[in-house]
């Protein structure tokens, strides 16, 4: 684990409403107050508790939510219209600058349209569009990028574009995991699967 060293920069993407594994991930990473959590879309659909996701990260001053595929999936009338207001505002992707090292985050592909960043999906030859910079991405479940279908699903490494969508709200995957990426050293948390813990 870390030494008390604050504040950290962390990426998750693609909860589809698994709470329970949010709530152990933010146990796990030791998530504080002075933390940042970045949010890669994909919170609502699937999993029954998206909306109570989606309300939490409303809340905390310390979530940035990105802007995912996801905002036609709202159920009730009230739900929608406050979802679809706060989704109005959220970026399409962002760019930091962690320890040095230059990110460009983003829900689907690092491209130039809107659709193409909330709906493209990364191939396993893709390389990083942005010189100098790691693109992180979610909405590709990792393991459509490897041949690893029958181990816990891990955070796929391309050609400068690390994809983090590890399953999560599938189901049906039984090594489905929620992958958290801690920007800071690049550590990698995984809930869920077998290999739970860190790498």
């Amino acid at each position: 684990f870390r030494q008390e060293v604050r504040p950290v920069i962390c990426c998750i993407s693609d909860i589809h409403g698994e709470l329970d594994k949010l709530e152990q991930m933010l146990e796990l990473i030791r998530f504080s107050g002075e933390d940042h959590l970045y949010i890669l879309g994909g919170v609502i659909v699937r999993g029954t508790l998206g909306g109570d996701i989606f309300w939490r990260i409303i809340a905390a001053t310390n979530m940035t939510m990105l802007l995912g595929n996801h905002k036609q999936m709202c159920r009730t009338h009230q739900e929608r219209n406050g979802i679809l207001c706060f989704l109005a505002g959220l970026p399409g992707y962002l760019d930091l600058t962690v320890g040095g090292q230059r990110f460009h985050l983003v829900h689907g592909y690092p491209g130039e349209g809107h659709e193409t960043r909330i709906w493209g999906r990364v191939e396993p030859d893709n390389r990083s569009p942005f010189p100098d910079t790691i693109c992180i991405v979610g909405h590709t479940p990792t393991v459509f990028l490897t041949d690893g279908h029958d181990e816990d699903f891990s955070i796929w490494h391309g050609d400068g574009i690390l994809d983090i969508d590890c399953g999560c709200g599938s189901m049906k995957a039984a090594h489905r995991r929620l992958a958290c990426l801690r920007l800071d050293d690049m550590a990698e948390f995984y809930v869920g699967g077998v290999g739970e813990g860190t790498s």
